[in-house]
This record gives C-alpha cells, sequence and structure tokens, in this order.
C-alpha cells in the first residue's frame, strides 16, 4: 500500500466490504484541516464488527471541533503498507464491536505503540479486535496525536496524550448506551508507549465537571482498569507514576528480556502499597513485543498471546 494523503478531514470514512476478519480492515488516513461546525457523527448499525464480512470504517473525533492545543496547518496524516500511522494532529477513536450474542458489555480503549511517533495500529488495534470481539468485549482504537507534528518534548507529548485519552475515556461512556457497553467495565490497554499513556490515564483521571456546557466533559475520565503491555518510559529504571488509592485495578505483561524490569516491578510495589489490585504477569518470550496478538502466535498457543483470557479471568475476580 503507498502512503496516503487525503485533502480533507474525513470524520465517516467510506464502507469497505472485506472478507475474513477485522485484521483486514486498514485505517484511513486523514489531513489536519478542519471544520469548525463539524460535528461527531452518530455510530449507526454498520459499526466495524470482528468476524464479519462487511467492515465501516468509522472514525470519530474526540471532540467536534478543533482539539486543544491543535497544530495548525499540520502535515497530513500518512498509513504505511504494514498499517502504521503518523502525523497524527487530529485525535480519533474507531470502535470494533463484537456480535450481539456474544457482548459482555465490557470494552477496551486500545492505545497502539509507537515511541509517541506514531501507531502500529494493524499490530495492536486491529489483532486485538480478532481475539477480543470474539470474546465479546468491545475494542475501540484510540488514535491520539504524536510528534511530529507536535514539536514538543517527552513531558509535553505525554500532556498532550492525557488529554486524548482522558476524553476517549468519557467519550466512550458518554456512548456507552449505543454501543451496547457497561459504562462501569471500560478499561483502557496499551502497548509500548501506549502503556505509558494507559498508565498515565490510571493516575491522573478526574470526575467530569457538571457545569460544563459539553456534556461529554460530565463524564469521568477514571477508567474502570488499565492494562500495560511492555510498559516504557523511554527505557528509564524509575517510575514517573504518581498513584493514588483510587486508581482503577492494574494489570501488566511483561518479558524478561524487556529491559529496564525495574519499571514494571516499581510500578506493582508502588499499587501494592496503596492498596490498589494489580497483577503482573511476567514471560520468559515475546521482548518488547510481548503483548502483541499476532495471528500466528495466538493460533499456536504462544504463552504470552494468552494475556486476554487471563485479563478476563483476573477481572472476574475484581470488577
Amino acid at each position: 500500500m503507498s502512503r496516503k494523503k487525503i485533502s480533507a478531514l474525513l470524520l465517516l470514512t467510506p464502507l469497505i466490504v472485506l472478507g475474513g476478519n477485522a485484521s483486514n480492515l486498514i485505517p484511513q488516513a486523514q489531513s489536519n484541516s478542519f471544520s469548525r461546525n463539524a460535528a461527531v457523527p452518530a455510530v449507526s448499525s454498520q459499526t466495524p464488527t470482528a468476524g464479519t464480512a462487511a467492515f465501516l470504517s468509522l472514525t470519530i473525533p474526540l471532540w467536534p471541533g478543533k482539539p486543544p492545543q491543535f497544530v495548525e496547518n499540520a502535515p497530513s496524516e500518512t498509513v504505511d503498507e504494514h498499517g502504521r500511522i503518523r502525523m497524527v494532529s487530529v485525535p480519533t477513536l474507531s470502535p470494533y464491536l463484537p456480535p450481539k450474542e456474544k457482548n459482555t458489555g465490557m470494552a477496551i480503549i486500545v492505545c497502539a505503540g509507537g515511541g509517541y511517533g506514531g501507531h502500529d495500529w494493524r499490530t495492536h488495534v486491529i489483532y486485538a479486535a480478532d481475539v477480543f470481539n470474539p470474546m465479546g468485549v468491545a475494542v475501540i482504537g484510540l488514535k491520539y496525536r504524536t510528534r511530529p507534528p507536535h514539536k514538543v518534548d517527552n513531558a509535553g507529548i505525554q500532556a498532550i496524550t492525557l488529554l486524548d485519552a482522558k476524553r476517549a475515556v468519557r467519550l466512550v461512556r458518554h456512548r456507552a448506551a449505543e454501543w451496547n457497553i457497561n459504562p462501569r467495565k471500560i478499561g483502557i490497554v496499551g502497548y509500548s508507549a501506549g502503556a505509558n499513556l494507559a498508565t498515565n490515564v490510571a493516575a491522573n483521571f478526574d470526575a467530569g465537571d457538571p457545569k460544563a456546557t459539553d456534556p461529554i466533559e460530565h463524564q469521568s475520565s477514571r477508567p474502570d482498569f488499565a492494562v500495560g503491555l511492555g510498559v516504557w518510559h523511554w527505557r528509564k529504571k524509575e517510575s514517573p507514576f504518581q498513584f493514588r488509592k483510587d486508581t482503577p485495578p492494574v494489570f501488566l505483561v511483561h518479558a524478561t528480556t524487556d529491559v529496564p524490569l525495574e519499571l514494571p516491578l516499581q510500578i506493582k510495589s508502588d499499587l501494592e502499597k496503596l492498596g490498589v489490585p494489580v497483577k503482573l504477569e511476567m514471560f520468559e518470550e515475546g521482548g518488547h513485543g510481548v503483548g502483541n496478538l499476532i495471528p500466528t502466535r495466538v493460533k499456536h498457543g504462544f504463552p504470552p498471546a494468552k494475556w486476554p483470557q487471563l485479563l478476563l479471568n483476573w477481572l472476574a475476580t475484581i470488577l
């Protein structure tokens, strides 16, 4: 697939008819031009569902107008042949819903990895939908902002993406009834830099603003659980996260070969001291991509690829 550039923001991308499963659905690149009056589109019955023959590649802006700290005249997004997205300055959600007969009401907002410079969308979002949708769990892909085009330091990109992730939790909770989601079973899952973001949200949520004119802002940004897969903080050993007693339960997946190991171990220790439920699954295989649900890994029973069931089993004991 060649790199694609589209000259206007597509709030709703075209209907794509495909055989097979969600792995065939590649996100559409978007430009960063913006309509001030753009409305968040309603989700129809054609919301993409893994395991069906037809998908609607639905892209929902997190904000109906320009997001806070919007970059004017930014380059257009690009999507390469591997489904990796770069140059994101318009954050969006893409829902992949389970079949109604299997729906459990649980949803996970998935933050793909890519060092805050891009999104490995196919490997982290699409493959997650392939596994979780048949288990009755909705997967909501979060396309948070990246650098470039944002020209900020590490703390700056963490702050911008935290805005995106908190808004994503609010938006999913706001539309929970529409998507047949239990508003008290909304988790956030991240890979690598996405795990950094998911953990950041678990430490820095808020209850919402009941006085806001935007009804979405009334909702809490606290996820009901958080998952860090190969959690990462620029290869530093020390955890930057300041958790609190009402931090949601945290599930960590890590490989013994993915150094430094001090980071996930410190996160676990910090949460235990606060009495927050935490589970660390450590594997000898998988490296930094320990959580990747690559189809061949899933098919052949690769031990780390069993983390979705381990997660659900654990959540059943605490939620």
